[in-house]
């Protein structure tokens, strides 16, 4: 018994193999797309981001070798779906499509594994984000590489702060060995008597197209400090206030869920063609052993000659012919063959005796020039003999 039994007519099965052709290219147009942006990712955006770009790297160079797997691998689809049309009687195709559907299928698992544990290292890569930033942030006066970490990442990113500028606020970044404490100034300001914080934020900071001077710090710029209790609204708005953790996870998150729904569409076009290429397949091999290509031939998921299956009808019971209509069938091929073969023999051999009618030619042409030129050498030899038997006879 054959599942998934369909009757396809020449017509049906050119249109069978465009469509096995565009669902490879598709494939090919996502994996293409997956290595793109992940080449991207590592070149552009992985180097803005100071802290974590080792892990980052690490995650969307697995992405990029299995893009160009999932590219490779369907770009040799294309060819199989050649194979499927043209080829489908020899044994090399049927061994070549079931490896090629345990490439496909044991690539797209592993994808999907990939975008699992991807989703949890996202997960993992903020968190660890957040916890740089935090540490980078509290050393940033003590360890001049965390300043100079922090001070790229927030002008670059135009962001203050993990979460917003107000982290600056909390942390207790500065200390009494670079501010005295005790100032007057400095205990107007504090925020917190329990800690040492105050309303100060690095350059940073400072949005790059604020028309006016940037107000991050009341301790330097003394003469704007009342701005900072009676205009806070315009301290603010010199001010990057967003949080560089937002700004940083962004692109990531949003990348990453991308991956998934590419993948997820992966997944269901390579369940896709398994079908629609093994329908075609038998469809194109069964026409051949019906002895005839340009009629209607039954195609199917899995049959009779399926991995040693010989149960179910057999191909004249599914079409309704006998097997005298079977075997005439199979003369006529014969005859057409025989007629094929004598045919080109008969321009073989009429194509040998035009070579040797063209050789025999340029043989005789080749004579007549050699005839030709002995006669001119005869006809000047002569006439320097009569030359010096006339001189002789003139000296005499």
């Amino acid at each position: 018994m054959a599942i998934g039994l369909f009757k396809l007519s020449k017509t049906q099965r050119n249109t069978l193999s465009i469509i096995f052709y565009v669902l490879n290219i598709i494939e090919v147009l996502f994996g293409l797309s997956i290595t793109g942006t992940s080449i991207y990712v590592c070149l552009a955006i992985s180097p803005m981001i100071l802290t974590e770009k080792a892990e980052i790297d690490f995650v969307f160079v697995v992405y990029i070798i299995f893009g160009v797997n999932i590219t490779m691998t369907w770009l040799i689809g294309l060819k199989i779906c050649q194979k499927c049309t043209n080829q489908a009687h020899k044994k090399s195709t049927r061994s070549l499509l079931l490896l090629w559907y345990c490439a496909g299928t044991n690539m797209i698992v592993t994808l999907l594994i990939i975008t699992s544990m991807s989703r949890k290292a996202n997960k993992h890569i903020i968190k660890s984000m957040k916890n740089s930033l935090q540490g980078g942030m509290e050393s940033y006066l003590s360890d001049s590489e965390s300043k100079e970490t922090i001070d790229k990442i927030q002008y670059n990113l135009e962001c203050c702060g993990y979460e917003s500028y107000k982290d600056w606020y909390r942390i207790e970044w500065m200390n009494d060995k670079i501010i005295e404490n005790k100032a007057r100034q400095v205990e107007e300001l504090r925020l917190d008597n329990t800690k040492f914080t105050l309303p100060v934020v690095p350059w940073s900071c400072c949005k790059v197209n604020f028309p006016l001077q940037c107000l991050h710090d009341p301790l330097q710029q003394r003469i704007y400090t009342n701005l900072w209790v009676d205009e806070p609204e315009t301290v603010t708005n010199s001010l990057n206030t967003e949080g560089c953790l937002k700004k940083m996870r962004s692109p990531f998150g949003k990348i990453i869920e991308s991956f998934t729904l590419i993948i997820s569409a992966i997944t269901i076009l390579h369940v896709i063609t398994i079908l629609v290429s093994r329908i075609l397949y038998t469809s194109c091999r069964n026409a051949i052993l019906l002895y005839d290509q340009e009629g209607v031939a039954p195609g199917w998921l899995f049959g009779r000659g399926d991995c040693g299956y010989a149960r179910g009808k057999t191909l004249t019971e599914i079409m309704g012919i006998t097997n005298e209509i079977l075997e005439q069938r199979i003369i006529d091929e014969k005859r057409k063959e025989k007629v094929a073969k004598e045919v080109k023999t008969k321009s073989k051999k009429s194509s040998k005796t035009d070579q040797s009618r063209h050789t025999e030619s340029s043989k005789t042409t080749t004579l007549f020039d050699g005839f030709k030129k002995f006669g001119k050498k005869s006809k000047r030899a002569s006439a320097n003999v009569a030359e010096e038997v006339l001189l002789e006879t003139n000296k005499e």
